[in-house]
């Protein structure tokens, strides 16, 4: 069918149509963008969409440049983070050009991370904090409940979509006799990295504070059947700096709930894993002493450009100096890019600590501080990439609005006006209290 021009052109008018129908709705009604990406990050696998002139988009991917376009706004408001990430996308640049980085990486960085940024950026000036919060809540918990439903009956329906048998996602995972559950996000460890931070979202949206705890208890036991040693960490982590850093955002009671449900949950849990870790024995161990063997590649990156100890296989796989595999997001952005770009994403992560720490916390931030730890020795794949970056530029506006000059301005317009905001408008939005 694909063959044929008729049924080509056929298709393409199909398709602008479709994508000129989402702009004027979500145009219309900014909150369907934010609720429509959330479904394609959580819901779509990245081997679902379409190729043209042999580039691959992913449905999420077509989602998220759908949302640029609808929800450009003059309200927004550059930011020094936003000149830091301008930075690192023109040294991603100068490494291509000059430093021989390879076309594909620079893709990846552009689809995968920029765009994401891009759109969290823009996403709170067309909608305010809470509705982004709840849509963000109701998809992980939804993605929660699927998971349970993968661990037992140990089949994801996710791969009965077309494309996965094809896709390097497309295969389950086993760890100590338990299957690995992943959803949609084609690997366990990056649908816990995504549960992980969504828990920041679930502790804060504007649900009673009953129905917060169980949702948080889900996301939680959908995290531990991942059984990803980092997407655990990394939810109790969340959920810590959440309880510490985001009481503006949040009651005392509920705080206080969540944190004995935390320790509760950690003593409950802890017997299990050590188990599920201990009958894992030699690849549990193999996996953590290899995450540590890394660490030795960070003396073949160069300044600018793509490590000289990279080889492609004939069968088109990359090797580093041996390793097939960088679980590593630092360690990779090094190897591809150079140690001008890593330093900058350095310092965007310190800019990151800094704003957590001196109490302007947002969760979007306490999502992302929480994930340090993943971000050297994971790699970003599949959806978390979009999510993370996602939520960068997420905390920057957040920031923002409840902390920065937008805050002010905002502030100086209700005392002239006397009127608060209207629902959709850009505000401050706080849970504390509900």
């Amino acid at each position: 069918m694909g063959s044929n021009p008729v049924q080509l052109v056929a298709l393409g008018a199909a398709a602008m149509i479709a994508v000129l129908g989402l702009v004027l709705l979500i145009r219309r009604h900014p909150r369907w963008g934010i609720a429509l990406w959330t479904v394609a990050l959580f819901f779509t696998p990245v081997w679902l969409g379409a190729g043209a002139m042999g580039v691959f988009v992913s449905a999420l991917t077509a989602m998220t440049v759908i949302a640029i376009i609808s929800g450009i706004s003059p309200n927004l408001r550059w930011s020094n983070v936003d000149t830091l990430v301008l930075i690192l996308f023109l040294v991603i640049l100068l490494a291509f050009a000059i430093g021989g980085s390879i076309t594909g990486h620079v893709q990846d960085a552009v689809v995968m991370w920029f765009l994401p940024y891009v759109w969290g950026r823009m996403v709170l000036a067309r909608v305010d904090e809470g509705w982004v919060a709840a849509c963000l809540a109701t998809a992980a918990v939804a993605a929660a409940v699927l998971g349970i439903v993968e661990f037992v009956t140990s089949e994801n329906f996710f791969l009965r979509i077309p494309g996965a048998s094809s896709s390097i996602w497309g295969v389950l995972q086993v760890r100590g006799g338990f299957l690995r559950v992943e959803g949609a996000f084609g690997h366990s460890i990056a649908l816990g990295g995504v549960l992980a931070m969504s828990a920041a979202f679930v502790l804060v949206v504007r649900w009673r504070p009953w129905v917060r705890a169980v949702a948080l208890v889900v996301v939680g036991a959908a995290t531990v059947l991942t059984f990803s040693r980092l997407g655990i960490i990394g939810f109790a982590l969340t959920l810590v700096l959440g309880v510490v850093f985001l009481g503006v955002y949040v009651g005392r009671g509920l705080r206080i709930t969540v944190l004995g449900f935390l320790v509760a949950g950690a003593i409950a849990v802890t017997p299990v894993i050590l188990d599920v870790f201990g009958d894992a024995g030699s690849e549990a161990e193999g996996s953590a002493n290899y995450r540590l063997d890394l660490l030795g590649l960070t003396n073949s990156m160069v300044v600018l450009g793509i490590s000289p100890d990279r080889e492609v296989l004939p069968t088109g796989e990359d090797y580093w100096a041996g390793f097939r595999s960088i679980d590593s997001a630092l360690i990779l952005i090094g190897l591809r890019f150079g140690m001008l770009p890593l330093a900058v994403v350095l310092v965007l992560l310190a800019v990151l600590i800094g704003s957590v720490v001196i109490g302007r916390a947002t969760p979007a931030s306490v999502a992302l501080a929480a994930q340090i730890p993943a971000f050297a020795t994971v790699a970003l794949i599949t959806q978390y990439a979009a999510f993370v970056w996602f939520a960068a530029g997420l905390a920057v506006s957040a920031y923002a609005l409840r902390y920065g000059r937008d805050a002010a301005d905002l502030a100086a317009a209700a005392a002239l006006t006397e009127t608060p905001p209207r629902v959709g408008e850009r505000r401050l939005s706080t849970g504390a209290g509900r």
